[in-house]
């Protein structure tokens, strides 16, 4: 019977069994025992026993006849059916009814395919036995593929169906309720035989999708964090062996048959099959070996593959680099509140791992970050960490000794697969959970460690880093013997400490005792903590066979360091009273480390003292100046947040600043809110802070670059000890001068800072519809998000996926015909809204014409001839006149002459394009949104600036700054298929007169009231970049009139045809200016006064009179000179007498 439409067809109108359905019980019934493997009993597939129960023939047969057979039952695969059979027919038509398998139907067996790693085999053989659970749940999802249901006039499968379904719920994170009323309004439009074949609510559909799902298990954990029950000797304790809490919550004694509730629960999320999965899948093997396009000697570094790590990790280990297809994995953790700050205190931390073997594009990208674990709160793990993260190391070490067979769908190969971890990424407290390293205190800095030298501050009891950086300036520098502008009365000769590789880390943590985890456990003390080390424990990543020999291991995250080390110069210049460095505290310690007596606090009769103004601190004048700027700054679309809504104007500071705000803020506002408002020895320093960042963000990185920057931006934190107190330097600005090194060994930063799991992160918060069961409701979630992101890769095109969901400003056009000359492949898509039009004056028209081309690629042989012919011998300025005036005569007459072979393509601009054009408000082109000058001015982004470069004959490349006037679509009617090309009209700022560049900062000014004057305003759309213009704050009359032209990057164009512009969604910045390089000199800069006109009463207390400051300043100043007795205590130490590394301390 190939027609198995009977199976629905079980009563007729009155209730009773229809003949029809007896007589295919009776033929299901010999079909089943006839199979070899069958005996005197086989399983039920009536709708009640759903093959769970056995029974003789006539016991199913009577099962059948009374129940039915259970849902979507066509396919008889528990009974030795395979699904290679051509002649049966599953939806109630003859086997030549029409619907053979279609292009998309192929497409969703190749997903179940892929998706079970059965490439080929499901359907080779006939069952010898029958398939076990999985397999089951493989061939009821490939029926649903073959089962199809009429919707209006198209027919889908079951499947395809489903998973769009889900793909819609993951997509906008609908709830369950919602998902399901969705469901239901669909199931109307299916006929009532259709609706008995899909699932009826969200539990159905999640059960038959569940099979695509890679799954997680869930581990009981000590309420303490103590202990980890997992393995066969502890997963059956019900007590935790380290502090004897119970493992379950206490039992309701009046429910009879609870079950054991664990009191605290581990969610992880195994990464194995999850990269055998990108493997597997036909869509992601071919990206898994693409870390091999990037292995070169060049200074450039796009991606972690090239650099240095990468490169020394694979000569360590060649075995494992010889297989291209290992792969390489970074770690990050953190914690969230998943209630909102608004919400009650909770900390959540997920476990996140990222692929490095994919490209820019990928690697980072939301859809490959995968959720390991997720650790419970409501507290963070603090060291605890490390038994929580038990199975994720035994997993990572199993992959690296052993491996895993896994199936190439690429190459069509098997191989083993194995993995290694490259670094961890988090934010500085993180570091040290994940390290061991206390990243608190003195010895915080976990390069420095033991020869810091950070001190306590007196009065503000806080650690400072003032002074600790002169050491790594060249020896001759003339820092390093200035006594008056930094820790007072110091010369320093030490040598920059000594960056200790894997190994000898490694003996020193070898030597550190054991420790007892747990939240219960009294705190423990490792002997010689806070004074030769800052250990807090042996780290379990120190389990990994090649841990030691990693370069980087743990990462220092730019994004938190520029946020924090931005706070600290925003609250001082901005004199946050609660939150400034500069506060009266700072001055009392001032008066102890520095020779700055202009600073000092000056007693007054009435007990207080005067707190006199600092030149890097802003008045309130100008305070207002730069918080009214920041209000009326314009921004293009999509390049920064509002930062007008942390201006608070009542008291002239700013906060509520996210990273991403700080981060434009540092590095492209600061030069130009701060550059009159404060002397050249604050703004210089900060400026050059400014550039560091800019640089150390770029998506490509120079080797040699961050060399330079290495050198520079100690010298930068020097200048800037000169002006600040010593309590601005906490440990945030001294990690500044390690983050070069890490970025020229590690590679770009975007592949490893924080900004791309913080977003991830956001997206598990938003999936939190259970406030209740915080952790289970994102991993149902995410394993839901798993099975649509894999899912839709098999979609078509016009369905709406995380895939291809387009980026901000970014548009495709399909009207770009291959046929078409390259001026007319418009990249872009005009602005909607009212169309108008005007003609051109024919002096217009000559020069978009010309322009045009002068701008096409397939002209420019012919532009070559005219040069040779006529502009032979000519200057360039003569060159250039010449082609004005007889380029486009010359170039009709000598196309139609046919003397030469011409294009075909060319005769439609041998005929001139027409006086009459369309012009648009805007246009979308190259990732940015341009608005024309009218049609943006009042709205709240600046769209309108235009940057172009430009190339003379003498092979000088310019920039150009101006505002768009006009879009202007320009038509050429007299080819076979009408044609136009998108013109920019714009106005331009003399580059003489109009244009100013600042030498060092490479800040550029434009003056729009000079504008240059020339016969072509026009460019073409897809060579322009955009740009904003920003005003200064400042009363100074030589600023006014004058603009800051800030360029921008847009944020997501990926162009994988060339390599080194293969980027991914950066964060938007031009190149940075190079850095100067550091020339050691005998000069000593020339003293700067730090102190201006005015000053403000501050209290101090009864402990902290001036007279004892005074005493104490003179008991610790000593005779300058001698220069023996003023060097800082220890750097004349020799390195081979450094005590013992674990020695025991008095204090303990």
């Amino acid at each position: 019977m190939d027609d198995r439409s009977w199976i629905d067809r079980r009563v007729d109108d009155f209730g009773f069994v229809t003949n029809e359905f007896k007589e295919g019980v009776q033929f299901f019934v010999r079909f089943a025992f006839s199979r070899p493997q069958a005996k005197s009993e086989i399983k039920c597939p009536c709708s009640k026993c759903r093959c769970r129960k056995w029974g003789n023939p006539e016991v199913v047969s009577m099962h059948l006849c009374k129940h039915g057979f259970m849902n979507n039952y066509y396919l008889w695969y528990v009974h030795g059916e395979t699904a290679n059979n051509p002649a049966i027919n599953f939806i109630g038509e003859s086997s030549n009814s029409g619907f053979d398998r279609n292009e998309s139907d192929a497409m969703y067996h190749e997903m179940l395919v892929d998706a079970m790693g059965l490439q080929g085999e499901y359907n080779e053989e006939p069952m010898a036995e029958e398939p076990n659970h999985k397999a089951r749940e493989f061939y009821e999802l490939l029926h649903a593929a073959e089962v199809h249901i009429g919707i209006g006039e198209q027919n889908v499968t079951v499947l395809s169906w489903m998973a769009e379904m889900l793909n819609m719920k993951t997509l906008y994170n609908m709830s369950a309720a919602n998902w399901e009323m969705a469901l239901s309004l669909s199931r109307k439009l299916l006929s009532a035989e259709d609706q008995e074949k899909v699932p009826k609510d969200f539990y159905s559909a999640k059960k038959m999708m569940n099979v695509l799902g890679l799954g997680y298990k869930k581990i009981d954990v000590c309420i303490n964090d103590c202990f980890l029950y997992y393995g066969e000797q502890n997963k059956n304790l019900n007590a935790c062996p380290v502090c004897g809490e119970s493992r379950y919550e206490p039992r309701n004694m009046a429910a009879v048959r609870q079950k054991a509730v664990p009191r605290k629960s581990l969610w992880y999320l195994s990464i194995t099959p999850r990269l055998q999965r990108l493997y597997m899948s036909r869509k992601t093997a071919e990206h898994m070996t693409w870390h091999l396009k990037c292995r070169d000697d060049s200074d450039e570094v796009i991606h972690p593959a090239g650099s240095e790590a990468w490169k020394h990790f694979d000569k360590t280990y060649p075995t494992f680099a010889e297989e291209p297809r290992n792969v390489r994995l970074g770690l990050c953790t953190d914690g969230f509140n998943p209630f909102g700050s608004s919400g009650s205190t909770y900390s959540c931390w997920p476990v996140f791992l990222t692929v490095y073997n994919l490209p820019p594009e990928l690697c980072m990208n939301s859809e490959h970050i995968f959720l390991s674990m997720i650790i419970a709160g409501p507290k963070s793990p603090g060291k605890n960490i490390d038994v929580l993260l038990r199975p994720l190391i035994d997993e990572l070490n199993e992959l690296w000794t052993n491996g895993v067979e896994t199936y190439d769908s690429f190459r069509k190969q098997n191989f083993i697969m194995k993995a290694a971890l490259l670094w961890t990424v988090s934010d500085f407290p993180g570091y040290g959970m994940l390290s061991g390293w206390s990243t608190h205190g003195r010895l915080s800095c976990p390069y420095c460690m033991e020869n810091t030298k950070a001190f306590q501050l007196q009065f503000g009891r806080k650690i400072s880093f003032f002074d600790c950086h002169r050491q790594y300036l060249p020896p001759t520098h003339p820092f390093r013997r200035d006594k008056k502008n930094f820790y007072v009365n110091r010369i320093e000769r030490s040598p920059p400490p000594p960056r200790l590789d894997g190994h000898l880390i490694e003996e020193r943590v070898n030597q550190l005792p054991d420790i007892i985890f747990g939240q219960s456990v009294r705190k423990q003390s490792i002997p010689g903590f806070g004074v030769s080390h800052n250990w807090v424990k042996r780290s379990i990543f120190w389990e990994l066979p090649y841990w030691k020999d990693l370069l980087i291991r743990h990462n220092l995250d730019v994004m938190h360091c520029e946020k924090n080390f931005f706070d600290n110069i925003k609250n001082t210049v901005m004199d946050d009273k609660d939150c400034t460095k500069d506060n009266t505290n700072a001055r009392m310690d001032l008066q102890l480390y520095c020779n700055r007596p202009e600073l000092e606090l000056i007693p007054q009769q009435d007990g207080t003292a005067l707190k006199p103004n600092a030149t890097y601190v802003l008045t309130r004048e100008q305070r207002a100046l730069v918080c009214q700027w920041l209000k009326d700054l314009r921004f293009p679309d999509g390049y920064a947040s509002n930062i007008a809504r942390c201006v608070k104007m009542h008291d002239f500071r700013l906060s509520g600043m996210k990273s991403h705000d700080c981060h434009v803020f540092m590095q492209r506002l600061l030069p130009i809110a701060f550059r009159d408002n404060l002397i050249d020895a604050v703004w210089g320093p900060l400026t050059d802070v400014s550039n560091f960042f800019r640089a150390l963000c770029t998506p490509i990185i120079r080797v040699s670059n961050m060399e330079m920057w290495e050198e520079k931006i100690v010298e930068t934190i020097c200048k800037l000890e000169k002006v600040f107190p010593p309590a601005f330097f906490d440990s945030m600005e001294h990690l500044a001068i390690h983050l070069p090194y890490e970025a020229k060994v590690g590679g770009p930063v975007q592949c490893r800072w924080m900004y791309p799991f913080e977003r991830k992160m956001h997206d598990l918060k938003k999936k939190v519809l259970n406030k209740n069961r915080v952790e289970a409701s994102i991993c149902e979630a995410y394993i839901l998000s798993e099975i649509s992101f894999f899912c839709s890769h098999y979609f078509g095109s016009d369905i709406e996926t995380r895939l291809n969901r387009l980026p901000r400003n970014i548009v495709i056009r399909n009207d770009n015909i291959d046929g078409y000359l390259s001026v007319f492949q418009n990249r872009g898509q005009p602005l909607g809204g009212e169309m108008r039009g005007r003609a051109l004056s024919p002096r217009e028209l000559k020069a978009v014409e010309l322009y045009v081309l002068l701008n096409c690629e397939e002209v420019k042989p012919w532009i070559a001839l005219f040069d040779s012919q006529i502009c032979c011998g000519l200057s360039p300025d003569q060159t250039d006149m010449k082609r004005q005036l007889e380029f486009i005569p010359w170039f009709k007459t000598t196309v139609r002459s046919g003397i030469y072979e011409v294009d075909p393509r060319l005769l439609t601009l041998v005929t001139g394009p027409v006086n009459n054009v369309r012009l648009y408000n805007g246009y979308w082109v190259n990732g940015f949104r341009f608005h024309t000058i009218s049609y943006g001015k009042n709205k709240k982004t600046m769209n309108s600036g235009v940057c172009v470069r430009g190339t003379t004959l003498n092979d000088d490349e310019l920039e150009y700054y101006g505002q768009l006037k006009e879009v202007i679509e320009l038509h050429y009617f007299d080819a076979p298929v009408p044609q136009s090309v998108i013109l920019f009209n714009c106005d331009w700022y003399d580059l003489n007169k109009g244009i100013v560049i600042h030498p060092s900062s490479r800040i550029v000014d434009v003056n729009p009231r000079f504008k240059l004057q020339t016969n072509e305003p026009f460019i073409l759309a897809s060579q322009a970049q955009q740009v904003f213009y920003a005003s200064y704050p400042s009363r100074n009359p030589r600023r006014r009139g004058w603009y800051a032209a800030c360029k921008i990057r847009a944020r997501a164009i990926i162009d994988t045809s060339s390599l080194r512009d293969c980027v991914n969604d950066y964060y938007q910045d031009d190149d940075p200016p190079m850095p100067q390089l550091v020339q050691p000199s005998t000069i000593v800069d020339d003293d700067v006064s730090l102190a201006s006109l005015g000053g403000e009463r501050v209290v101090i207390g009864e402990e902290m009179q001036l007279s004892y400051v005074a005493e104490q300043n003179e008991e610790e100043c000593v005779d300058e000179d001698d220069e023996e007795e003023d060097e800082f205590e220890g750097t004349e130490t020799p390195e081979e007498e450094v005590p013992d590394y674990l020695t025991e301390s008095d204090s303990d």
